[in-house]
């Protein structure tokens, strides 16, 4: 199946007497080579190729050292929105009318003996007054509410409040009447015909209030509402260069409704205005589910701060640093009586940087063992030196050459130790297939110059068929249009390039270099060999070391096992065939079709990092939207909100809009409930309509260009759930353009626009690298089959490998062993990055011992034995340092599965 053509070469001579697979063959082993690799075999044996290789890497190595800083500094843990989708230009529009973007950080305090901070009862806790004073066009009623000692400076209930601003104006209409500036007949008409028209009008603008704000434990709630305050005047003091905003019970400020109504009087239209101001307490009660939690004996507090020194503030900056250690200082300094956590998006960024940090330091504590069985396999500790070196300088290079990248494009954080696992992995792999080579050719009697000739003539043409087809497998990775998998690919690929550049130049240049010194194996370069004695001396000792000592080869084939297990498994070919796809077909029908994904952040966080544990605390509390809210951007018509009469008018309509979207949202009974209370923004609070919210305007291009609207809703929006509730929004907010243009804004629907692309494209992916594996191996080996055969592999083991994934992180099945690395995910499906990361390097990979299996086979029958006998001899020949370099690969990828991030792990 792998043999470079159909027909035996010329060179075959076939015994007619014997049966066809007995051949008499050439031994002969190539040492030279016109290629390409056979001239850069030539330069790097002269001094000035020596010089120019070392020189080359050094210098490379010295600025990846000075990059690694500016490099992890440089990537991004939120996946920008993609071009062309919805979210990407509900971004733009949002930068466009709200550029100055905040970061925040959530403060999670909680009360001892889960004692609540305050109580809500329907009782109003303030004095209620008003005035009468004339005005312009009439007179207006003003009416106010307060008490200095109560929560919020008081509260009053809508039930209260309407009953009292109704007795007030009919008081104070009796009282005009008594002053002569009213007569009977219009103090009854302004009672029972304007008062019941401007009441229900003014209702509507208020929120409804049933119950108000009591301390539960005076000391508790003091010292609660104290530490919310604190949080705000340490931040501003400390950086008084910034913009900060603290959200909590503390700062709910008053709210003033007004209405007029034209009421005629002696022959004329008289405006009566009525103006209510309410106190802070007046509105707690709207905000309980957002800012209280666990029965109110958990409050979220949220600071953010919006820019510094006039510039926005990113969350990978120094100042967003800065602040966030300082809130984890406050959070410290919290009042004996409250336990507080902090979490905010730059304290994320750094557990997941800290996550890559453990992941390489796992991976430093794994690579001694690679390393030992490259030297076991080798039989030389001393060619080990050559892939240590080979290592550190094809990480540090590859840093150099991604750091512009990282600084032009969304690099993900994971990338680094993607990119270690790929150079530790690779790095052992091709000094495994070329020192083993090496170290062959020594033990059969060639000089150390002669046996690096044919290293490079064959296991060099394997390490550059190999690198080549690995690296445009991850380049393929570029056919995705998210940027944040793209370049992760990116990452791979250079770090392959890096350690195939290295394989081929700096380790024919070490042994070159230095050739009694590694070409000396004896007690497995343990000796003195080559290094501690007179030259003299050691010339002789290692020339009597290479003398020729027969065809170990030879010997190798009698004493091996596996020419016997390949022969048995020639003959059972037909029923292998069968049983591979016996074992793929239930595997991919039972698991592939059940595949769901998951997005978020938080899988991007190292599981025991104490980031991780306050974010989940978060969520269970107030949902995933406390930490990334979902909202609604609205830009209405520029002459719609022209006047204060038409911005009234359309506040009025882009109410309705939003209670006929909660309403088609809830039509298919979706858990929890969702209704128009959900919303809140400028026109609407608590379910109700009202020109006087809490929602924030724009005015670039213009007075009240735009507005946002809050989504409260307990739902995550990363969950499959979450991901069709966003699809319905978006359907239902179309449905009324008329009224503005509509933009679904948020991580949420950002993540689900990159991976819905993702894998809308992701078949294009697999089919571009299968096309890229049949022509660089039909061109590498001038074979049709050859191809075929590896797709058909690699097709498998896809199959295979991800119906695993799914039955380990879907479906729990090692949940037994209790861990979090393999046990089933939290959100009952792997993160959407996992598979398109892990597809090249599964593809890559498999490549890899294929060919290094194929082209041995390619030799052996160059040197004339029949296709049977070839794949025999090379199975002989590889079989173990196969077996060896996927030991390494398993070690050097265990580094991800015993970190604790879950992406990671899946990887």
């Amino acid at each position: 199946w792998t043999s470079p053509g159909l027909l035996p070469s010329a060179e075959m001579r076939v015994q007619e007497s014997q049966d066809v697979d007995q051949v008499v063959p050439h031994l002969d082993t190539p040492t030279t080579d016109s290629s390409l690799i056979g001239w850069m075999t030539d330069f790097m044996g002269t001094v000035r190729g020596k010089a120019l290789v070392s020189t080359f890497w050094l210098l490379l190595s010295l600025g990846g050292l000075l990059a690694v800083k500016s490099f992890m500094a440089a990537l991004e843990t939120e996946v920008p929105p993609v071009p062309g989708s919805p979210s990407y230009e509900a971004q733009a529009m949002v930068e466009r009318y709200f550029p100055n973007t905040s970061i925040s950080s959530a403060f999670l305090s909680g009360s001892h003996g889960n004692v609540p901070f305050v109580d809500f009862l329907s009782n109003s806790t303030c004095k209620f007054a008003y005035d009468v004073a004339p005005s312009a066009a009439g007179f207006q009623v003003t009416f106010s509410c307060s008490n200095s000692s109560a929560l919020g400076g008081g509260c009053i209930t809508t039930g209260d409040l309407m009953t009292e601003l109704t007795a007030a104006t009919e008081d104070m209409l009796y009282k005009l009447q008594n002053a002569s500036m009213l007569n009977s007949s219009e103090v009854q008409h302004i009672i029972h015909d304007i008062l019941p028209k401007l009441m229900p009008v003014l209702r509507q603008q208020l929120p409804y209030v049933e119950h108000c704000p009591v301390s539960s434990s005076p000391a508790l709630t003091n010292d609660w509402l104290g530490y919310a305050s604190f949080i705000g005047s340490q931040l501003n003091s400390t950086f008084p260069q910034c913009n900060h905003k603290v959200t909590s019970f503390a700062t709910v400020p008053s709210q003033t409704f007004k209405k007029s109504h034209a009421v005629p009087l002696s022959g004329q239209d008289v405006n009566l205005t009525i103006k209510a101001t309410l106190p802070g307490g007046t509105f707690w009660e709207l905000f309980q589910d957002q800012l209280l939690a666990d029965g109110g004996s958990t409050s979220l507090i949220a600071a953010s701060t919006s820019s510094c020194n006039g510039k926005v503030v990113e969350a990978g900056s120094k100042e967003a640093a800065d602040i966030a250690n300082f809130a984890q200082t406050l959070a410290q300094q919290s009042p004996s009586t409250i336990n507080t956590r902090v979490s905010s998006q730059t304290l994320m960024l750094q557990a997941i940087q800290e996550g890559i940090k453990e992941t390489m330091d796992v991976s430093t504590k794994t690579m001694p063992l690679a390393l030992l069985i490259l030297a076991a396999m080798a039989g030389n500790l001393r060619l080990v030196l050559c892939t240590i070196i080979n290592l550190l300088v094809c990480i540090l290079s590859a840093i150099l050459f991604m750091l512009p990248i990282a600084q032009h494009s969304a690099v993900s954080t994971t990338a680094p130790s993607l990119m270690i696992a790929v150079a530790l992995a690779m790095s052992i792999d091709y000094s495994l297939f070329m020192l083993t080579r090496f170290q062959q050719e020594v033990n059969e009697g060639k000089s150390a110059e002669d046996s690096i000739k044919v290293m490079m003539a064959t296991s060099g043409k394997i390490v550059l068929i190999s690198g080549l087809t690995l690296m445009i497998c991850f380049l393929c990775m570029l056919s995705l249009p998210v940027h944040f998998i793209a370049y992760m690919g990116v990452s791979a690929a250079i770090t392959v390039f890096m350690a195939v550049l290295a394989a081929l130049t700096l380790t024919p240049v070490l042994l070159l270099s230095f050739p009694n010194f590694f070409g000396s194996d004896r007690y497995w370069g343990l000796s003195r060999d080559g290094c501690c004695r007179r030259r003299q001396a050691r010339e002789s000792e290692l020339a009597a070391q290479l003398a020729p000592q027969g065809d170990a080869f030879e010997e190798q084939i009698r004493k091996s096992c596996w020419p016997g297990f390949g022969r048995s498994i020639e003959r059972m070919s037909v029923l292998i065939i069968v049983l591979l796809a016996a074992i793929a077909a239930p595997f991919a029908a039972c698991s592939l079709p059940r595949f769901s994904h998951s997005a978020g952040l938080v899988p991007f966080m190292p599981a025991n990092a104490a980031a991780t544990h306050t974010i989940l605390a978060l969520q269970d509390a107030f949902g995933v939207g406390a930490l990334f809210p979902t909202t609604l951007l609205l830009v209405p018509p520029a002459e719609a909100v022209a006047t204060d009469e038409n911005r009234t008018r359309w506040l009025a309509d882009s109410c309705a809009a939003l209670k006929s979207i909660a309403s088609s949202l809830n039509a298919d009974g979706i858990m929890p409930p969702f209704t128009a209370s959900c919303f809140v923004g400028a026109m609407i609070l608590d379910g109700n309509c009202t020109s006087v919210g809490l929602g924030e305007w724009s005015n670039v291009g213009g007075s009240h260009s735009a507005t946002q609207v809050l989504i409260d809703y307990q739902i995550d929006p990363f969950s499959a759930e979450g991901q069709a509730w966003i699809t319905r929004l978006r359907q239902a907010v179309s449905e009324h353009s008329d009224v503005a243009a509509w933009y679904v804004v948020g991580e949420g629907p950002s993540q689900m626009d990159a991976s819905n692309i993702t894998f809308a494209k992701f078949p294009v992916m697999i089919m571009l690298m299968m096309v890229v594996v049949l022509v660089l191996m039909g061109l590498a080996f001038k074979s049709v089959v050859a191809p075929l055969r590896a797709v058909f592999c690699l097709l498998w083991m896809l199959a295979v490998t991800f119906s695993l994934a799914i039955f380990v992180f879907q479906d729990g099945w090692f949940s037994f062993l209790h861990t979090t690395q393999l046990g089933p995910r939290s959100s009952g499906a792997m993160s959407w990055m996992s598979p398109c990361i892990s597809c090249s390097v599964i593809i890559g990979l498999g490549l890899d011992y294929d060919i290094f299996y194929s082209e041995r086979i390619v030799e052996e029958r160059e040197r004339g034995y029949s296709d049977s006998e070839a794949a025999i001899r090379a199975l002989t020949a590889t079989a173990n340092t196969i077996s060896a370099a996927g030991l390494i690969m398993a070690i050097a990828f265990a580094s991800l599965l015993l970190s604790t991030t879950p992406t990671l792990n899946e990887i």
